[in-house]
């Protein structure tokens, strides 16, 4: 875990060292998306972003959220960004041990985390835990089968590869495990949720192909599409 918490803190340090703008919504599909969700399940009588990461959502929500609100990260250093965007009950802490009490909360907001931690079943355990009875959880993961993004990008993916460039950029990333739809059902209902509803979302180019204009035109296909299982990010609302 130590090791993990410091790969966090260079990530934050190198990333998310202030607070810029928030992210477009008409460019970053999934900002927009989860941001929706939330708003889905408004109002509420408290909020935790457990991974908050720089806050965004927090700050994008923060005239919609109740005054309880809070948010929980790996990185102290990423939650002093957090801290320069919005006011909320920030607190440095592991999905594993979530440092709030039993029942605190209402609606849990968990985006794009699950697949870093160590032990998921324990994350789940601890996300449940925090959750009054009837509580709502918003859940988004990495989606094994994104074929979508992993065609397009195939060329992409054979040239770095073919040319030795893969980490060139000297970007820090994180270990990632990603989940099917039957997969992730599964880990949530062994740890006490009821699923209600179950998509996917957003396709993808990779750098340099990374662009507004071709961003915004993926982004318009995607979201006129019927529902489909081939999106990059896997999203779940349960129930406790």
């Amino acid at each position: 875990m130590d090791d993990l918490r410091a790969l966090y803190e260079d990530r934050a340090a190198e990333q998310y060292a202030a607070a810029g703008p928030l992210p477009d919504p008409r460019i970053d599909r999934k900002f927009a998306r989860i941001g929706d969700l939330v708003r889905e399940q408004l109002p509420c009588e408290a909020f935790l972003d457990a991974g908050c990461g720089d806050g965004r959502y927090l700050a994008a929500l923060a005239g919609e959220l109740p005054d309880r609100r809070a948010g929980i990260d790996l990185s102290e250093r990423i939650l002093e960004t957090a801290r320069q965007r919005v006011a909320a009950d920030f607190r440095q802490g592991n999905l594993e041990a979530i440092p709030f009490a039993d029942g605190e909360f209402d609606l849990v907001l968990c985006s794009q985390v699950i697949e870093h931690v160590l032990r998921a079943e324990a994350a789940v355990a601890e996300l449940a835990r925090v959750l009054r009875p009837g509580g709502t959880l918003i859940i988004s993961t990495d989606n094994a089968r994104n074929y979508v993004s992993k065609t397009i990008n195939a060329p992409r993916t054979a040239a770095v590869r073919l040319l030795g460039l893969r980490g060139a950029r000297g970007r820090i990333e994180s270990p990632a495990v990603s989940y099917t739809h039957r997969s992730f059902r599964a880990l949530l209902e062994a740890g006490g949720f009821v699923v209600e509803r179950v998509e996917t979302f957003r396709f993808h180019l990779m750098w340099p192909l990374d662009v507004a204009p071709l961003a915004r035109a993926l982004n318009t296909v995607e979201t006129h599409l019927p529902p489909h299982r081939v999106g990059d990010i896997l999203v779940v609302v349960a129930r406790r």
